[in-house]
This record gives C-alpha cells, sequence and structure tokens, in this order.
C-alpha cells in the first residue's frame, strides 16, 4: 500500500493509502487510529448497492457495533439542499440525545465526497470523517484537499465549507465498476494536473489509454499516484485557497462550472471541466500567451479519451449568467487559470467580456450526437 501525507497543522494532516483489494483492512485501520465510535456510512444509491453491505460487514469484523447507513439518489442534480437536509436528519436521529462520538464515511465518487465532507462539516460544528473515494474523479479530484459542499439554486458548490477528512482510504480494485463515462470524466481531472504542473502525465494517458479505459490498474495506479502527490503538495501550501497557489487547480473550472449548471448537469463534473479547459487555453491564445501548437495536443488528446471539446444544449446567455456566481471572481472580475506552456500556468483576472463571449460561442454546436455518445457510454 503507498500512503501519501497531507501535512497540515497537527491535527489536521492526514494520509491517504493507496492499495488494491484492501477494503477489508479500512476497519482495522480506523480502529487503530481512535476517530470515531460510532459509524455513519454516507452513499448514494448505485454504490451503495455495490459496496454497502460489504463495508459495514468488514466495520463489523473491527469491533463497531453501532454503525447506520444513509443513502441518497446519485447524480449531481441530487446534491443539493434537500438532500442535505434529510441527511442531516437522519445523522441527527443516529446521534440522539447520546452525543456519540460519530465518524462519517463517506463511500462513492464526487457527489457522496462532497455531500458527505458538507454534512460531517456542519454536524454539530464538525465531526470526523473518511473519504473512500470509487471513482477515478473522486481519488484525483474533491477526495482530498478538505473542498466541501453542495450546489443551490444550480450553482455549483455554492454552499460549502473547508472540513479536512482524517483519513482518505483508496481501494483502486473499487474502480472496476465504472463504465467507460465515468473512467473518461475521471481523466478530465488527471490532464488539468499535466498541464497545470507534470506534463509526463499527458503521456502517460496517450501512451497507455487503451489499458486506462479498460481499466487496467497497472496503468490506473501510476496517474493516480501522481495526481494525488501534486495535490497534495499544493494543499500543504494553500490550504484554505488564500494565497493564491491553489488557484492552479481550478484550471477549467471557470467556464466549465458555468457550462455544468448551465446544461442542468447533463454534463459530468469531468466532461464539463474538459470543455473548460479548451475555452482557457481560447482565450489564452487569443491573448497571445499560449501556443496554438500545445493547445491542440491538449484538444487531441482530450478528443482521443473521449471527452467533450463542444458545448451542446447550452445557452450562451445562460453560461455567461452561471459566470457571474463564480466563486474565483474578485469584485465582478472572472479570474482564469491560463496556460503560459504545458507545466506552466498563470492566473488572468479582468479578461474582457466580449473575449469571453467570443470563446464560449465558437464553442457552441447544435450537434445533438454530443450528449447522445456521452450518454450511451456510461452504459
Amino acid at each position: 500500500m503507498t500512503k501519501i501525507s497531507i501535512n497540515l497543522d497537527k491535527n489536521r494532516a492526514y494520509d491517504i493509502l493507496v492499495g488494491r483489494d484492501n477494503l477489508d483492512t479500512i476497519g482495522t485501520s480506523i480502529k487503530a487510529m481512535n476517530i470515531g465510535e460510532s459509524i455513519f456510512i454516507i452513499t448514494d444509491s448505485k454504490v451503495g448497492a455495490l459496496y454497502a453491505k460489504r463495508l459495514i460487514d468488514v466495520f463489523k469484523r473491527a469491533g463497531f457495533q453501532d454503525i447506520d447507513l444513509a443513502k441518497f439518489p446519485n447524480g449531481e442534480k441530487n446534491k443539493n439542499i434537500t438532500t442535505y437536509s434529510e441527511l442531516m436528519t437522519k445523522l441527527a436521529k443516529f446521534d440522539g440525545s447520546l452525543n456519540k462520538n460519530i465518524l462519517a464515511v463517506n463511500l462513492g465518487g464526487g457527489v457522496p465526497g462532497d455531500m458527505g465532507g458538507f454534512v460531517a462539516a456542519t454536524f454539530k460544528r464538525g465531526i470526523n470523517y473518511v473519504q473512500i473515494p470509487t471513482t477515478i474523479l473522486a481519488n484525483v479530484d474533491c477526495g482530498i484537499g478538505g473542498k466541501v459542499g453542495i450546489d443551490f439554486n444550480n450553482i455549483k458548490n455554492l454552499l460549502g465549507a473547508f472540513h479536512q477528512p482524517k483519513l482518505v482510504f483508496v481501494d483502486l480494485s473499487l474502480l472496476k465498476t465504472l463504465n467507460l463515462r465515468e473512467i473518461r470524466a475521471g481523466l478530465a481531472e488527471v490532464v488539468k494536473y499535466g498541464v497545470i504542473e507534470d506534463p509526463s502525465l499527458l503521456l502517460d494517458i496517450g501512451n497507455h489509454l487503451k489499458d486506462i479505459l479498460a481499466l487496467n490498474l497497472d496503468a490506473i495506479e501510476p496517474i493516480v499516484t501522481k495526481s494525488y502527490r501534486i495535490k497534495a503538495r499544493i494543499v500543504e501550501q494553500d490550504e484554505k485557497d488564500t494565497k493564491g497557489i491553489r488557484m492552479v487547480l481550478n484550471y477549467g473550472h471557470t467556464i466549465g462550472h458555468a457550462v455544468e449548471s448551465a446544461a442542468g448537469f447533463k454534463y459530468s463534473h469531468g466532461e464539463s471541466i474538459s470543455i473548460g479547459m479548451v475555452c482557457a487555453n481560447d482565450i489564452a491564445g487569443e491573448l497571445g500567451i499560449f501556443s496554438r501548437q500545445e493547445a491542440e495536443r491538449i484538444e487531441t488528446l482530450l478528443s482521443k479519451i473521449g471527452l467533450p471539446v463542444k458545448i451542446a444544449n447550452c445557452k450562451l446567455a445562460d453560461i455567461m449568467r452561471f459566470l457571474t456566481h463564480d466563486k474565483k471572481s474578485v469584485n465582478g472580475a472572472n479570474r482564469f487559470v491560463l496556460p503560459l506552456q504545458i507545466g506552466k500556468t498563470e492566473i488572468k483576472s479582468a479578461i474582457p467580456q466580449e473575449l469571453i463571449k467570443k470563446v464560449i460561442k465558437k464553442r457552441m454546436t447544435n450537434s445533438p450526437s454530443i450528449l447522445a455518445n456521452l450518454s450511451k457510454s456510461s452504459k
């Protein structure tokens, strides 16, 4: 098992444990850490059907007697205040009047991770939690770093908090149940790390794409661990996104989040970030700070993976409206992470609105086949 440490203050430092076929050891690992006595598992309906019973049995064998399970319908559209309220009601009932030492265990992809983390952050001003990511995207992105939240009024992660987990426990064998669309979506975030810091990741994906899409763990494990190490270093330097260092992780996310919301979450997060990255590259190209050759290299790789680089089923006005709600904005001006070269970026603000509109408009299409083809790969 590979251990990657995130070295924050003593009370917030934690480890990422990456292994294969190791889920059966999580109960004893948590028992030894002494971070909770009552287990509250948060998952969605899809992942819960696959792994919840097994996980409960693992905790029972480790000596945990007080265990509850909370499931909610899967999908980004359910990462909302209604689901949050239902989970909090169930958690409060589980706690009763006993003031238990509860550990929340978030099992699943990005939605259970974000939702469960926000529940843990806000219940009684914060309880301990553990992440068990089951998708590539949750592994390399939202499973670590402590940013948790839910969508509100269709605005991505409008309600949120910083709340670090006590442990991120990775069993790569759980990825074996992913469909092709989910694999591709996770790779968008890996491409992001390649552009912002480590170009070797782009080579890794390009050279081993067939094996990665076939869920060959020998091909997947290196790109996941590289991504973890990059994000761990960045989070250590700028935990709460106040120094401008962590901002680099938002490459592709400014327009990406707006597209995700404007499309009513018909695009997954990773698919939206793919679109956001090519738009960021286009803006950088229009500003004369990023070469067409490198932009084409990134776009070609995204297309080869099977990720969208065009925007369908969205209106320009809706995308621009959601851009005004972007959390990274300062004094009403959007901030963009723009590439200067592959492996090096710069934060730019005060990009003319007409330039943003021009770039987005060029990426828009009326083709109905984009979402249809994405949907086919989710079966």
